[in-house]
């Protein structure tokens, strides 16, 4: 994984999924899903989150539910699917301490080398643990040596103010490519490419891989919780997609993909050079299917710009 996101012209297609619900069964049966998904379409990695409960959001649209640990899900990917795990942390939960006993443990006792760094939701909040920087730091100052490294990850998020100036701090800690909220918009990331890559340039450094988060939507439910996890949809967006309830599904993948192609046509005419890289996901199991036909379409279009361009 590290040398593929290394490479600015080397297409780079992850797949995100939540590790499954302990009522399903064992994880065992959960990666039939993955060997489903990777006999139909070719990605270079699983994306894992860890979701942590924050009061900031206020009342959870859906149920949650008790779900295995991402390491251990990841872990079982990689031994049994044979595909490479990224695994997200919440650096802020926990002490420094204890977060590096949990990053060396991740790496020496479940094989994991792949981390996305995840803050707090409130910069107005007090943590106990170390922010993504820190962590940044303490993972290639103290952890990283000659048989143990940690490809380290952030969290982009395009209408944030001055996100741009976050990449680039983020980058000079440690962290090499950053994976986006799921987009349904495209307004605000391709401002923030152009300001990453203007700060960058001032900077005197290289512009880290941004992943582009995409993940069908099927009823207004989803819609709903998308919303709540901080997705940014226009009002008018939404009113197209839940106009027909019949149609969400369709319209959703209709939207991805036009954000898409306004990303692509941004990079092209303005010779953006920032490396970028699909993530899709597919927020509820329900709507696995429909990720799949999205991952598809998107990773078709996707590839065929990285042959054809030659910005980077």
């Amino acid at each position: 994984m590290r040398d593929k996101i290394l490479r600015p012209r080397r297409p780079v297609v992850v797949y995100e999924i939540l590790p499954p619900r302990i009522v399903d069964g064992t994880i065992e049966s959960y990666a039939e899903k993955v060997s489903t998904l990777l006999s139909r379409t070719h990605i270079d990695a699983i994306n894992i989150p860890e979701v942590h409960m924050e009061e900031a959001r206020g009342e959870r649209p859906v149920a949650e539910s008790h779900r295995a640990e991402p390491r251990e899900f990841g872990r079982l990917l990689q031994d049994v699917v044979g595909i490479e795990a990224i695994i997200n942390r919440v650096t802020v939960q926990v002490k420094k301490e204890h977060q590096a006993e949990w990053f060396r443990s991740s790496h020496d006792d479940y094989g994991i080398e792949n981390v996305v760094l995840v803050g707090g939701e409130s910069g107005e909040q007090s943590y106990p643990g170390p922010s993504v920087v820190e962590s940044s730091k303490m993972i290639l100052e103290e952890i990283n040596d000659s048989s143990r490294e940690i490809f380290c990850g952030g969290i982009c998020i395009p209408s944030r103010k001055v996100e741009s100036a976050r990449l680039v701090k983020k980058g000079a800690s440690g962290i090499e490519y950053f994976t986006t909220q799921v987009l349904y918009d495209s307004d605000d990331i391709c401002k923030m490419i152009s300001y990453y890559e203007a700060a960058c340039e001032k900077e005197g450094s290289s512009p880290k891989r941004i992943l582009l988060s995409f993940a069908p939507v099927s009823s207004k439910r989803n819609i709903g919780f998308l919303k709540w996890l901080g997705v940014d949809i226009p009002d008018s967006t939404e009113d197209y997609l839940t106009g027909d309830e019949d149609l969400i599904k369709d319209r959703s993948i209709g939207v991805s993909m036009s954000v898409f192609e306004d990303i692509l046509g941004h990079i092209s005419s303005n010779r953006i050079k920032v490396p970028i890289g699909l993530n899709v996901e597919h927020i509820m199991s329900y709507n696995f299917g429909y990720s799949v036909e999205l991952l598809q379409m998107m990773s078709k279009k996707y590839r065929q710009f990285c042959i054809e361009t030659d910005i980077f």
